[in-house]
C-alpha cells in the first residue's frame, strides 16, 4: 500500500476549492436576502413547495386509502360480514386445496364432501321453518262503518258457539 503524495496534494486543493466556492456562495446569498429578503423568501418557499408537493400527494394517498379500508371493515364488523367473508374465503382455500390427487387433498376432499350434505340438510330443515313461519294472507276488508262490525262480530260469535255444541254432540 503506496501512500501517492501528489493525489493527496489534488484532494486537498479540490477540497479548499470546494470549501471556497461554498462559502462565497452562503455569503453572495447571505447578501441577496438581505437585499431582497422578500424575493428570497418566495424563491425559497417555491423551492420548498415543489420538493414537499409529491411527498403530501404520497402521504395524502396513503391516508385515503387507509381510511377507506378501516371504513370498510369497520362497515363489515357492523353488519356482520366479516365472519361470512372470512369463512367464504377458508371453503375456498380448502377447496383449491382439495383439487390436488394427494393424500392431504383427498382429505380435504372427504371433509369438504362432509361439510356440504351437512349444510345441505340443514338447509332443507331450515326452509321447512321459513315455510311454516310464514304469515297467512289476509283478505282485504273494507268497513264502512261501526255497526257492520259489531253485527259481524255477532254473526261469528254465534257461528262459533253452534260449531262447539256440534262439537260437543259429535262426541
Amino acid at each position: 500500500m503506496s501512500i501517492d503524495i501528489k493525489e493527496m496534494r489534488t484532494d486537498t486543493a479540490h477540497a479548499e476549492e470546494t470549501l471556497a466556492n461554498a462559502a462565497t456562495g452562503a455569503v453572495v446569498s447571505m447578501a441577496g436576502a438581505a437585499a431582497d429578503p422578500v424575493g428570497t423568501t418566495r424563491r425559497q418557499i417555491r423551492r420548498l413547495s415543489k420538493q414537499g408537493e409529491p411527498v403530501n400527494r404520497r402521504i395524502s394517498r396513503r391516508a385515503e386509502r387507509t381510511a377507506e379500508n378501516i371504513a370498510e371493515t369497520a362497515d363489515d364488523v357492523v353488519s356482520g360480514n366479516l365472519a361470512e367473508r372470512v369463512a367464504l374465503r377458508g371453503i375456498r382455500i380448502v377447496r383449491n386445496r382439495a383439487r390436488r390427487r394427494d393424500m392431504f387433498g383427498d382429505v380435504l376432499y372427504g371433509g369438504l364432501s362432509l361439510l356440504n350434505s351437512v349444510l345441505d340438510g340443514t338447509a332443507r330443515e331450515l326452509n321447512k321453518f321459513q315455510d311454516a313461519s310464514q304469515p297467512p294472507a289476509r283478505g282485504s276488508e273494507h268497513r264502512s262503518s261501526p255497526a257492520r262490525r259489531s253485527t259481524s262480530r255477532r254473526r261469528t260469535a254465534a257461528a262459533n258457539r253452534v260449531t262447539r255444541a256440534t262439537r260437543r254432540t259429535t262426541r
